[in-house]
């Protein structure tokens, strides 16, 4: 098997060129695995090129050394190619995907990483992409676009990056006329946010859509009407421990659905965060296609759902 590793050399501002190259390129001296490494120009880019390295149709293992919009690039590259695994070693902000699994810390092991072995997935399409683990549409997606705001300028990173844009967009009380269809039939109205999920978190560690499965062959759909003042501070705690489903109070805010398809569009202006990636908001078709991708398990981690 050829293992190739996909190096986006700005992810982690910078960490991914600078800490992670290195260390591959010493592991690789060291072992006997047929590699190739490419260092990726732009999000076009890697689609493109790992869909071209698939077609091949040779057993290929690709590492999507990134964070999750890397992960996500080189997902709508192989998607359909059943000799194509995806593997992922965590190098952004974020890293909410690898969560979705038991012990982190593997996925940084080079060695446990090709010794994993890989297992089919469900993923999302959405009209003529994928996403792997997340769409969040609304005040959600504007907590992403700030926290960004605040890594470019140096004063938080991560999960701090993503509470502190959340405690500063989110008391505004933001609403967005969206309207969606469910079981054919249809709703408009004034929303919070909108998460269609595949795995369980976004924002660094927000557990947003906590009974989600990468592999139940369905999409977890929040959606999060306007709250304000104590309820919703009350709410934000609650949805970071993915505990807000278990809250009676919440049943006035949140409808939360277990679903094959899913239409959704706005009515006013917004925008979508795809995977972390942020995007116009455009009207989606969301379903899932059951066991898209084979993705790399290392060694010692499994699936926390």
């Amino acid at each position: 098997m050829k293992h190739i590793f996909i190096v986006n050399p700005a992810a982690g501002i910078g960490a991914a060129k600078k800490v992670r190259l290195p260390q591959l390129i010493q592991f690789l001296k060291e072992t006997g695995v047929d590699y190739e490494i490419h260092r990726t120009l732009n999000k076009q880019e890697v689609g493109t090129w790992t869909r071209e390295r698939a077609a091949v149709g040779d057993a290929v293992r690709f590492y999507a050394i990134g964070g999750d919009g890397t992960i996500c690039d080189v997902v709508n590259g192989v998607i359909g190619y059943k000799n194509a695994e995806v593997a992922v070693m965590p190098c952004g902000t974020g890293n909410d995907f690898v969560k979705n699994f038991t012990n982190v810390k593997n996925f940084l092991d080079l060695k446990k990483q090709v010794a994993g072995k890989a297992v089919p997935i469900d993923v999302i399409k959405y009209n003529d992409d994928y996403c792997i683990n997340m769409l969040n549409i609304g005040a959600d997606c504007d907590v992403v676009v700030r926290a960004d705001e605040l890594k470019q300028a140096g004063k938080a990173s991560g999960a701090l990056a993503y509470a502190i844009g959340a405690l500063q967009i989110l008391p505004k009380g933001p609403k967005y006329r969206l309207a969606y269809k469910i079981n054919g039939e249809e709703f408009e109205e004034d929303l919070m946010l909108v998460a269609v999920a595949n795995g369980q978190f976004c924002g660094g560690g927000f557990k947003s859509c906590p009974t989600a499965s990468l592999r139940d062959g369905l999409m977890d759909i929040g959606i999060v009407r306007p709250c304000t003042g104590t309820k919703l501070i009350s709410m934000l705690a609650k949805y970071r421990t993915g505990t807000h489903l278990k809250d009676k109070e919440a049943d006035k805010y949140v409808k939360y659905l277990q679903l094959e398809e899913f239409d959704l569009k706005p009515i006013s202006p917004c925008v979508v965060s795809v995977d972390g990636e942020v995007y116009d908001f455009k009207p989606m078709h969301f379903s899932v296609v059951k066991e898209g991708i084979n993705i790399v398990i290392p060694d010692g981690s499994q699936f926390i759902l």
